[in-house]
């Protein structure tokens, strides 16, 4: 097979990938937390879970009301799981069950990652020595998720829990916003909602993060018709009706977010996640750029968007230029399928090596992803043409 027919399957990769779920993910500038339909493996049965309750708060360094609920997020020896959500006030209780057998943090446990593909990662359940949640936890650690702020941590006082079960509070999570950016993660228009608006988009929200899309459908649209300028509620029933394939009124949901406040970064994101879905990639790249021009830091996904929405283009330079940004922003690798865009730019240079180590961090961010298997025999094929021109004789110097 030619080099030029292996890349252009790469891209075909790439191109089979899903666009819309990162987005959602994404749209306040955080990891998802939504699943694909890849069915886990079945759990333990009830009564041999633990259960670890764990509360605590989440402040702003200067004091200053939080913008909008966070998320909670746990890690354990570079794994990243979202535990739960705070109130407005930043006030969180999360319950975390779990089996004797399974071991948190473990490298071969199961991991998730949506990113722009809503991947869902299995690894095996392996068998293990009953482990008590002071021994499950340690090391451990929780932060918050807030787009355009950065989270302190704080280490899981697995002492303090029981051998069967244990309830303990952790203490305060500090968030200090990221540098000064001209868009907004959170609308000043949905902070003068009324309380009734309020009530119903807090509902709708928390059904849609469960995925209770019947649920969420309704509270939405009771918040937008009692406050019609509630961008925030207006972008989350946007991302329902795209879940929902129902294109039109998605898009309006997205443009009535925008019209409700121009500075609202996660309404441009929402709207080039669907100009990527419809093929319309001048549309993307325009509503993509605008989002990275208000917010150069929150939101990676939109470096993406770029990125791809450029590379159908043929505009190269800027595709691989965004697809770097996402990457170096994307620290805790959300959507590993930049990395396969990478990829593909890199292989079409010619650049096999830095390819291939684009499609290994794919690999190992999303080891049982849908493609992998097709991704692995690229990065076989992509291994060996690095190694034949390794071999092959220098040319002559010029006399």
């Amino acid at each position: 097979m030619s080099v030029r027919r292996r890349t252009r399957c790469l891209a075909i990769l790439v191109l089979a990938t899903g666009l819309a779920s990162a987005a959602h993910a994404q749209s306040r500038g955080s990891p998802s937390s939504s699943r694909s339909s890849t069915p886990a493996p079945p759990g333990p049965a009830p009564g041999n879970r633990i259960t670890i309750i764990l509360s605590g708060n989440v402040i702003t360094a200067d004091g200053s009301p939080l913008p909008e609920p966070v998320f909670v997020e746990r890690i354990c020896n570079g794994r990243v799981s979202r535990d739960g959500r705070s109130d407005f006030k930043g006030y969180f209780t999360i319950t975390i069950n779990t089996s004797p057998q399974f071991q948190f943090g473990d490298p071969e446990s199961t991991a998730e990652t949506s990113g722009g593909t809503g991947l869902n990662m299995i690894g095996s359940f392996r068998s293990r020595m009953p482990q008590s949640p002071s021994s499950a936890l340690a090391g451990c650690e929780l932060r918050a998720s807030l787009a355009g702020f950065r989270s302190s941590s704080v280490l899981i006082p697995a002492s303090d829990l029981g051998e069967t079960a244990g309830a303990v509070n952790v203490g305060t999570i500090v968030v200090q916003r990221m540098g000064e950016a001209q868009g907004t993660t959170v609308s000043a228009t949905s902070l003068n909602a009324p309380k009734d608006a309020k009530k119903a988009y807090d509902k709708g929200h928390h059904a849609m993060e469960n995925h209770k899309l019947q649920e969420a459908q309704p509270e939405l649209e009771k918040a937008v018709q009692l406050y019609p300028r509630y961008a925030s509620a207006w972008l989350d029933l946007g991302w329902v009706y795209t879940q929902e394939n129902q294109l039109e009124k998605a898009r309006n949901a997205f443009q009535q977010a925008h019209a409700a406040d121009d500075k609202f970064v996660p309404a441009y994101v929402g709207l080039a996640s669907l100009a990527l879905r419809e093929s319309k990639w001048q549309e993307a790249a325009e509503q993509s750029a605008h989002a990275t021009q208000l917010d150069g830091v929150g939101f990676p996904v939109a470096f993406y968007y770029n990125s791809f929405a450029n590379y159908r283009l043929g505009n190269m330079e800027q595709a691989e230029k965004s697809a770097r940004k996402a990457e170096t922003l994307d620290a805790q690798h959300s959507f590993p399928q930049v990395n396969l865009l990478l990829g593909v730019m890199l292989a079409n240079k010619r650049d096999y090596a830095d390819a291939a180590e684009q499609l290994r961090s794919y690999l190992k961010a999303a080891p049982n992803a849908p493609n992998a298997d097709a991704v692995r025999q690229q990065l076989a094929n992509l291994e060996k043409q690095e190694a034949a021109e390794a071999k092959a004789p220098a040319p002559l110097a010029a006399k």
